[in-house]
């Protein structure tokens, strides 16, 4: 019995597309329960990416900063630059970005995280010093030629604030998205990390530092007390392992910078700045927020003199990049003055 001449061409076309399935789903396979970071970072790159954003870098000095851009500058809507909090990058803001599509928006990797290079062991890695690094960057790509709108969360939000409270001529507004301060009411984690640095012992402060995830259930244990909704599926062993691997090279300055962020004399340091952030400011905060309690938004409403809104997101915690990034995207462009359409 002959076989049809259409099904020898049909079966010869196919064959190739299948050897190609089978190789890169082996490849993927091999590459998951070997190289997870690959994993991961392959991951991270392609979702950033994805958002819209292009991947630049700008030097200063010895220095090169990362960051993603999406969108170009526009006469009728203000740059919106995105400040990420403790060792995180980029990657943290694809959620809001993709909502953001009508709008010129930059990702910045600060210093020591992402993409950008390390500070050295003498050079100021303190509130202060982040603010001047910012700075740099801000003028060396010429953004502040127009007033920008300065979005940070957690330690970015404090970056954020500082900055405008120096330069309140290159902002516009500010949003400070539960800011690193001390608040009335103390979470958990801040009992916690408190109790550590008063121990003065770098190997105990390492050892236990919650931010600084040795093992994968060290990082399940900080994405839980970080997120609202408990991680999914998603994060498996390997995966797990892999975000460790990647982490593993910046320990040593994530240890220097918890260290200088988590010091007695910056605990206040944004409380006392806010007298001085003239400009138009908002606050938003997850109400279940286990890191930073909620309770410091009233303390710097009072006390911040132009702030017009504050926006206490209810089944959220400290991630609200990932716990409700549609709320916080309302909620910046309500304050904007912008909020026309429904946001995914």
């Amino acid at each position: 019995m002959s076989v049809p001449v259409l099904d020898v061409m049909t079966t010869t076309m196919l064959f190739p597309v299948l050897v190609t399935t089978v190789t890169v789903t082996a490849a993927s396979l091999i590459l998951y329960l070997s190289r997870p970071v690959l994993v991961v970072q392959m991951y991270m790159r392609l979702a950033v990416l994805l958002s819209g954003m292009k991947i630049q870098y700008v030097k200063l000095g010895d220095h090169s900063l990362c960051y993603g851009e999406r969108g170009r500058r526009r006469s009728d809507k203000s740059s919106i630059l995105l400040l990420h909090g403790f060792s995180a990058d980029k990657f943290m803001w694809v959620p809001l970005v993709k909502n953001l599509s009508d709008y010129h928006v930059i990702a910045l990797d600060l210093p020591g995280h992402g993409d950008s290079s390390t500070p050295k062991e003498d050079e100021d890695i303190s509130f202060t010093g982040q603010v001047v690094m910012v700075h740099q960057f801000v003028e060396a790509i010429g953004l502040n030629k127009e007033p920008f709108h300065l979005v940070g969360l957690s330690m970015g939000g404090s970056i954020a604030g500082l900055y405008a409270a120096q330069y309140p001529e290159e902002i516009e507004r500010i949003t400070m998205i539960c800011p690193a301060m001390k608040t009335p009411k103390d979470s958990e984690v801040s009992i916690k990390i408190r109790e550590i640095m008063e121990t003065g012992d770098d190997e105990t402060i390492l050892k236990n530092c919650l931010f600084i995830p040795k093992t994968p259930e060290e990082m399940m244990n900080m994405l839980n007390f970080a997120q609202f909704y408990k991680p999914n599926f998603f994060f498996t062993n390997q995966i797990l392992q892999g975000a460790i691997e990647m982490r593993k090279p910046y320990h040593r300055y994530f240890f220097r910078l918890f260290k200088s962020l988590a010091s007695w004399e910056h605990a206040f340091i944004l409380e006392n700045m806010a007298h001085k952030i003239t400009v138009p400011s908002q606050l938003i905060w997850g109400e279940q927020d286990q890191v930073i309690d909620v309770s410091g938004a009233k303390v710097l409403q009072e006390k911040l003199p132009n702030c017009q809104s504050v926006d206490i997101i209810s089944r959220c915690g400290h991630a609200i990049n990932l716990d409700r990034p549609g709320s916080k995207t309302k909620a910046i462009l309500k304050f904007r003055g912008e909020l026309r359409t429904k946001q995914s």
